[in-house]
C-alpha cells in the first residue's frame, strides 16, 4: 500500500490525504483548546448565514441569494461547522481520486495523468460531499439560537414610541420578535398604502394620491411590510 504514495499519479491525493490528516489533528486540538472553526464560520457571508436563521434553504428556493451563495447552502455551507466540510471535502477528493486512478489501472492498463484525475476527481467530490453532509447534518448538535434576520421581521406587529413619522422622516418603532425579544427599529410609512385623513370619513375618487394621509404615529397599530436598507415600511391595521 506504501508503494502508492511513491507513485507520482497518486501524488495530488496523497498530499491531500496529509492535509487531511494535519486538519484531524488541528481539530482534535481545538476541541480542547478552541479551534479554528469558529474562525472559518465567521468567514462566511452574513446573507448565507442569515437565510438558515429561519429555515432550510434549496437551491429552487425564492431567495436573494446569489447563484454563488445558492450553491453553498447547497453544499450544506452555514449548516455545517465549515472545518467538518473541509475535512468532509479533501476526504472525498482523495477517495475519488483513488478510487479514478484504480480503476483506470485496471481498464486501461495504466494511470491517468494526475492532473486530470485531479479534475475529475474534484468533480465527483462536490456531489460526493453533498451526500455525505445530507446524511450527517440531522445528527450534528446544532446551537440553539434566538438570532433572526433583518427581514424576518416583515410581517411582525409595531407601535411607534415618540411622535410621528412620514414618508422620508422615519420614527423610532419598538416591536418583540417570535422569541419574545425586543427590537427598537426606525419606520415609516410604506407610500404603496395611503389613508384617507382621520378627519374624513369617505374618500373622494378623484382626489390626487398626494392627498391622501401618510404620517402614522404612537396611536396608530402598525404592521411591517418590508425592509429598505437599515429602515422598516411599515403600514396602518
Amino acid at each position: 500500500m506504501w508503494e502508492l504514495f511513491d507513485t507520482p499519479a497518486f501524488a495530488p491525493f496523497a498530499i491531500a490525504g496529509l492535509v487531511l490528516l494535519i486538519l484531524l489533528a488541528v481539530e482534535t486540538l481545538g476541541f480542547f483548546f478552541g479551534g479554528m472553526s469558529g474562525f472559518l464560520d465567521n468567514l462566511l457571508p452574513d446573507a448565507l448565514v442569515d437565510a438558515d436563521f429561519d429555515a432550510d434553504l434549496s437551491v429552487d428556493a425564492d431567495t436573494d441569494l446569489s447563484l454563488g451563495l445558492k450553491a453553498l447552502d447547497w453544499l450544506y455551507v452555514g449548516r455545517i461547522p465549515t472545518m467538518i466540510l473541509l475535512i468532509l471535502f479533501i476526504a472525498s477528493f482523495c477517495i475519488a481520486g483513488y478510487v479514478i486512478q484504480q480503476l483506470s489501472f485496471s481498464i486501461l492498463g495504466h494511470y491517468l495523468s494526475p492532473w486530470l484525475a485531479s479534475l475529475d476527481a474534484l468533480v465527483i467530490s462536490f456531489p460526493l460531499l453533498k451526500l455525505v453532509a445530507a446524511l450527517i447534518y440531522p445528527i450534528i448538535p446544532k446551537d440553539e439560537t434566538t438570532a433572526i434576520s433583518g427581514d424576518s421581521l416583515v410581517g411582525s406587529s409595531a407601535r411607534i414610541l415618540i411622535g410621528h413619522a412620514s414618508i422620508g422622516s422615519p420614527a423610532q418603532a419598538k416591536l418583540t420578535d417570535k422569541h419574545g425579544q425586543t427590537h427598537y427599529i426606525m419606520v415609516e410609512p410604506d407610500p404603496d398604502y395611503r389613508y384617507a385623513p382621520k378627519e374624513t370619513t369617505t374618500i373622494i375618487v378623484s382626489a390626487p394620491i398626494e392627498a391622501l394621509d401618510t404620517v402614522i404615529s404612537a396611536e396608530d397599530a402598525l404592521v411591517i411590510t418590508q425592509k429598505v436598507g437599515e429602515r422598516y415600511l411599515v403600514k396602518k391595521v
